[in-house]
């Protein structure tokens, strides 16, 4: 991500974005088309504006103005506090309309989200490996 492309979220949210999450985002550390890409922590404006308009509101004294990261894939949406410097990684859940803490700090989200994706890649190794030894064998050796 550029930082025109920052400014343009910005200009979307109404305020100005953390820090510790732009300078994460100018130098993005997770591969291109990868699940931290696609969900946790898309590095695409279009993506992340809409993660952020039409948004669940969020009425907490702990939470100054929620700013969403991305997504599980599923029922949860990860968000900070766009107001601290500090602030943890929570996690929203979209049934029950509660919040959770989910890393107390960014550098911990950061990690969380590196091990699902080498967890994904790990499993997709597998299965190019278990379909590549299926294409090798005789078809004799399909019922073995």
């Amino acid at each position: 991500m550029t930082e025109d492309d920052l400014q343009q979220i910005e200009a979307a949210v109404g305020y100005t974005l953390p820090a510790f999450y732009r300078t994460t985002l100018l130098a993005y550390p997770f591969p291109k088309d990868s699940f931290a890409d696609e969900f946790m922590l898309p590095d695409c404006p279009k993506s992340v504006i809409a993660n952020n308009t039409g948004s669940p509101r969020i009425s907490s004294p702990d939470i100054g103005q929620p700013f969403f990261l991305g997504s599980d894939g599923g029922e949860e949406r990860y968000f900070v506090d766009s107001r601290s410097p500090n602030s943890a990684v929570f996690a929203f859940e979209l049934e029950t309309g509660k919040y959770r803490q989910e890393a107390s700090t960014w550098a911990e989200f950061l990690d969380q989200v590196r091990v699902v994706v080498s967890e994904i890649d790990a499993e997709e190794a597998e299965e190019t490996a278990l379909a590549t030894s299926r294409v090798n064998k005789k078809w004799w050796q399909l019922w073995l």
